[in-house]
């Protein structure tokens, strides 16, 4: 079963900025520059996870993941374009 998660990234350096964004684009989908929307089980947390963290420098750059449940996917409010993403029926890696 997967979850949902809100996974944002700030990055000093652009050719570490392109890598994690490409990673990020083979776990979920792009909402904002810098920030992602994913559906994951939890295996494919760890992986990608690992992966950005391989592409990190720890020193000057950040990932968050924020995990939300059902009820607070509900409550995403948007202004403007957009939707909130919903769980796809298969990824592609």
């Amino acid at each position: 079963m997967t979850a949902f998660y809100v996974i944002c990234f700030d990055v000093r350096d652009a050719k570490r900025l392109r890598k994690i964004a490409n990673q990020m684009e083979n776990f979920g989908t792009r909402v904002q520059y810098s920030v992602f929307e994913c559906h994951l089980e939890n295996a494919q947390l760890q992986e990608l996870q690992q992966r950005l963290s391989n592409l990190l420098e720890p020193t000057e750059d950040q990932v968050r993941y924020y995990h939300l449940c059902g009820k607070d996917k509900l409550n995403i409010v948007i202004d403007g374009k957009g939707q909130v993403s919903s769980d796809p029926d298969y990824m592609i890696f």
